[in-house]
């Protein structure tokens, strides 16, 4: 390809090697190690890297990288829509870019730093605003799906540089003043056409009497391929007995029963996604709370690419008379305004039990929780926190909340769990906003 991609001579200011030293070592952590182990990472610093990969590289090779790292600020593009546009041909769907530009604020401090000719390649650049970009990307295939607030300067300054970082992370409305932007972006829809089979992921535990509703709905209502993973999580009534005798009963759906660890709905649905044939999983809480019809709704918004993890809200509708007690409601209420500032992104209910997402990426998730050592009992937040962190695009999903009409909720040691959730969230707040992680 001769046509010229970069405004930009091949030698690097000093300015230039320093940015893209701290740039790499910001979201070095920020990939999940399952990409870097699988050589799914790639790097490009140049005109020629970019060149080189997009348009000579082999399609199985690109269609295989799933985090591509482009150093060269957007402001130094020819033309930035054509550049999309030609590369959203090429990538695989799920493949996420990690993008930077400088800040309009900085203008003028460019200016001065060119007399002195630490940074070069500065007549022709366009500077952005958020503003600008999203003008750009409206004409593209491709959203932002994370913004990081990491970096505020070009080079490091000891204590100084840090502070600043957790200055903005805290408030960002400052980082108008930061040196640069730095972003995921995804693609917003998807050009598969494939059917692909969900998996329903049930742990349940003494449910016995809502067994048979849950297939019996799910034969009725649900409109897309699916399997019913059930996971027994150490029962003391026939529960287990209850979900082979619908496998007798149904031989055309596929129905499977794993037995869980009696450790808690997190390690319940681990072995449960673990065992998943499904292109996608859906949690499915065992009480019948959230109806079967609505798992629909999570099919075709994650089908369709709306969201790379599709959180079901009950505190968007009215709430049904007694489907919520009035300390769970302000439960409810208080993490989702903590989360939300914590991943700078709004999050309706944090406790809804219903989530979907692809399949694969649980294994990333359990990376997330593992390498912070997140005790997280029922697996909501860390599914938040380990999204949000890595750049997937997570979308609240309105759904009615009905009272539980038999067996008995898992929630009674209130004050126990409400004390688990708040210490995740304040290990969650180290990393997310202080950067100690």
């Amino acid at each position: 390809m001769t046509e010229q991609l970069i405004f930009e001579r091949s030698d690097k200011s000093f300015l230039r090697k320093k940015w893209e030293y701290i740039l790499l070592k910001s979201v070095k952590n920020k990939i999940p190690k399952t990409y870097y182990k699988n050589n799914q990472v790639i790097i490009l610093d140049s005109e020629e890297t970019i060149k080189n990969f997009f348009f000579e590289e082999k399609p199985d090779v690109i269609k295989s990288i799933k985090f591509i790292i482009i150093l060269v600020p957007l402001n130094n593009f020819v033309n930035l829509i054509s550049f999309f546009d030609k590369i959203d041909k090429l990538l695989d769907e799920d493949c996420k870019l990690i993008l930077n530009y400088f800040n309009g604020s900085w203008k003028y401090i460019f200016s001065i730093f060119s007399i002195f000719g630490l940074i070069k390649n500065f007549d022709k650049s366009l500077f952005f605003s958020n503003k600008k970009l999203n003008v750009f990307l409206n004409c593209t295939n491709y959203e932002i799906s994370r913004v990081l607030k990491d970096i505020s300067l070009p080079f490091q300054i000891p204590f100084f540089t840090k502070f600043l970082t957790m200055i903005f992370n805290f408030f960002p409305i400052l980082s108008f003043f930061s040196f640069a932007n730095v972003f995921y972006l995804r693609k917003k829809t998807k050009q598969s056409t494939i059917n692909r089979t969900m998996s329903l992921i049930i742990p349940c535990k003494n449910e016995e009497e809502n067994i048979k509703k849950i297939v019996e709905n799910a034969k009725s209502e649900i409109l897309f391929p699916f399997e019913l993973v059930f996971i027994d999580d150490k029962s003391s009534d026939l529960t287990k007995k209850k979900i082979k005798e619908e496998i007798l009963n149904n031989p055309k759906v596929n129905i499977k029963v794993l037995d869980g660890p009696g450790r808690g709905k997190s390690r319940a649905v681990d072995i449960g996604v673990k065992n998943a044939e499904g292109y996608f999983s859906a949690i499915l809480d065992a009480d019948l709370t959230v109806k079967m019809k609505d798992m629909n709704l999570f099919y075709s918004s994650i089908s369709l690419g709306n969201g790379d993890v599709i959180n079901g809200s009950r505190l968007i509708y009215r709430l049904e008379k007694n489907s919520m007690k009035i300390l769970n409601y302000f439960g409810n209420k208080f993490f989702s305004l903590l989360i939300s500032f914590i991943i700078s992104s709004n999050v309706s209910d944090t406790l809804c039990g219903t989530k979907c997402f692809r399949t694969k990426d649980w294994e990333i998730f359990e990376e997330f929780r593992k390498d912070n050592n997140l005790n997280d009992i029922w697996g909501d937040f860390n599914i938040l926190f380990s999204s949000s962190f890595y750049g997937f695009k997570l979308i609240d999903l309105p759904v009615r909340y009905y009272e539980r009409l038999t067996g008995e909720t898992k929630m009674t040691k209130r004050f126990f769990y409400f004390i688990n959730m708040l210490k995740i969230c304040l290990k969650a707040l180290i990393i997310f906003k202080l950067k100690l992680k």
